[in-house]
């Protein structure tokens, strides 16, 4: 059979180059009250996906009660003022709605995902848990204790106690992002019901909120609903602060824990948000080093040296400033040479990056859009994290076409200007890490 030709004897068809994809477009309206609302019309998406952005990031909470803005979150749902107790998930449920949310350095989030059959009763449903939660007593005592064997369980796991000190290890001590998002042992012990509900009444407002909503409305204005629901929501009293994140000093920690069989491995530094022009030069640069299978670190160190299952670089902005990480596990008797030929691979200044690895980095960035943003909910998700970042609709499509500009002189720069000096974290068996040059310290509390 000739090879240009398809079974039954039909000519091969021929693929063109696809044309060039463009993030959606939103309807963008301004309610009274000061809440934004941007609408993204998506056909053939029943089930709709809606995110309020609020400006509540985590440098609002007093330093001795951090954690309280994750309690008062997942209270919201646990009942409200009309519907008490259990009686709110029922009728969530009864409108095939779910009700999630989180809590990042730059915003607090309330998501809800529900059928658009079910669209203005699910909306009304979503408005009440944000603005009438009852936040009942035995609800916030429930989720404080929960918070705590949280924490206990990140102490215990040696991946996520890596990346909670790497945050420790990278920022200065008095800036929010060095510790955990959830608030620590101690704060979280002393965060009250009143004082939930007082940081509710304080912070929960339509001034400087976002809320994102897509689907396909059947032919439907999907504002209405929005209004009905949020339209005579009172601003409230708090004015929220979004501080710069600062670097620290990069004090290394390398912590013992008995009977561990491998070690996890973090090297990071203080690094740059999207606002930065070498944002996109970064993301390519990355993804060269170590945000693929054949990346030069997985090539290496897995392929070739067989230490790890993988290893991976990440650059990871914030509102302000960001930080950058290489991480992996390893078997413990190959902990000191996999630091060390970490390190080695990390200093490209004999071997910058080449076009080729430059072409696949922006080939994978820009071409998995298309897939990443398919629903409705991909599509909220980022719309979503755009506006916490302080960013418009259009940042998106302008990335985009800047990653598909970055070259190999460029993306070789900035890696060197931002790659540089990390600070070395490990978690693993004190025996293991005994030849890593700093003195290994026990587990601490969180």
């Amino acid at each position: 059979m000739r090879m240009d030709l398809q079974p039954y004897g039909q000519p091969r068809p021929e693929v063109e180059a696809p044309p060039e994809w463009h993030f959606p477009t939103p309807e963008i309206h301004t309610l009274a009250n000061g809440l934004t609302v941007w609408v993204y019309h998506r056909p053939g998406q029943y089930v709709v996906s809606a995110s309020l952005v609020l400006d509540v990031p985590l440098d609002i909470e007093e330093s001795d009660l951090e954690g309280i803005a994750t309690i008062s979150l997942h209270t919201l749902d646990e009942g409200t003022l009309d519907h008490p107790g259990t009686s709110y998930a029922e009728v969530l449920e009864s409108s095939g709605a779910v009700f999630g949310g989180s809590v990042t350095l730059s915003a607090t989030t309330c998501s809800v995902e529900m059928p658009v059959t079910s669209y203005g009763r699910a909306m009304a449903l979503f408005a009440e848990a944000v603005r009438t939660p009852a936040l009942a007593d035995d609800d916030v005592t429930r989720h404080v204790a929960l918070r705590l064997a949280d924490i206990e369980q990140h102490r215990a796991n040696s991946s996520h106690l890596a990346g909670l000190l790497t945050r420790r290890a990278v920022f200065d001590a008095g800036s929010r992002a060095s510790r955990m998002n959830g608030g620590t042992s101690a704060s979280v012990a002393r965060v009250t019901p009143e004082a939930v509900r007082q940081f509710h009444q304080t912070w929960y407002s339509p001034v400087g909120a976002v809320l994102v909503v897509a689907g396909d409305f059947l032919g439907s204005d999907p504002l209405p609903a929005v209004e009905a629901a949020f339209g005579d929501w009172a601003p409230s009293p708090g004015h929220p602060l979004h501080l710069p994140s600062r670097p620290g000093s990069a004090r290394p920690y390398v912590i013992g824990r008995d009977g561990s069989v491998q070690a996890d491995v973090r090297l990071a530094a203080f690094s740059i948000d999207r606002h930065d022009p070498r944002w996109a030069p970064l993301q390519v640069a990355s993804y060269a080093m170590g945000g693929a299978f054949l990346s030069r670190l997985n090539r290496v160190l897995r392929e070739d040296r067989g230490y790890t299952y993988g290893i991976s670089m990440s650059p990871h902005p914030l509102r302000s400033g960001g930080y950058w990480t290489v991480g992996g596990s390893f078997r413990n008797e190959v902990v000191a040479a996999a630091v060390e030929e970490t390190q080695a691979i990390l200093d490209i200044s004999h071997s910058p990056f080449t076009e080729v690895e430059v072409s696949q980095a922006v080939s994978f960035l820009t071409g998995v859009a298309p897939l990443r943003y398919a629903t409705a909910q991909g599509v909220v998700e980022q719309a979503a994290a755009l506006a916490a970042a302080g960013l418009d609709p259009g940042y998106v499509d302008r990335s985009l076409t800047r990653l598909r500009q970055v070259t190999a002189a460029e993306a070789t720069a900035a890696y060197t200007e931002l790659v540089q000096d990390p600070v070395l974290v490990v978690v693993g068996d004190p025996t293991a890490l005994a030849g890593l040059g700093h003195p290994v310290e026990t587990v601490p509390e969180l």
